[in-house]
C-alpha cells in the first residue's frame, strides 16, 4: 500500500525519517489498531511517498479507506526537537 503522490500533493510537513520514526503515534491517532497491523517500511521526503506493508488484505483496504485522515494527522504531527 503506497501513499505516495497523495502524501506530497498535501504538503506532508514531517521530514525524513521522521515519519518513520512517528509512525506507530500517527497510525493510533487515526485508528488504534492500526500500528499493529500495518508497518510504515520507506518515507522519501522529496516524493512524499510513505510506503505501508499492512499485515492482511482487510487492514490494506482499511488504509484505503483511511488514506486522508493518514495525510492529515501526519501534517498536525509536529517534528520532534533535533
Amino acid at each position: 500500500m503506497l501513499l505516495r503522490d497523495e502524501l506530497a500533493d498535501h504538503g506532508l510537513t514531517a521530514a525524513g525519517g521522521t515519519v518513520l520514526a512517528q509512525w506507530s503515534g500517527i497510525a493510533a491517532a487515526v485508528f488504534p489498531t492500526l500500528p499493529a497491523h500495518v508497518q510504515a517500511t520507506s518515507y522519501g521526503p522529496d516524493t512524499g511517498r510513505l510506503d505501508l506493508r499492512p499485515d492482511s488484505p482487510a487492514y490494506a483496504a482499511q488504509l484505503r479507506l483511511l488514506t486522508a485522515r493518514i495525510i492529515a494527522t501526519a501534517n498536525d504531527t509536529p517534528a520532534p526537537p533535533p
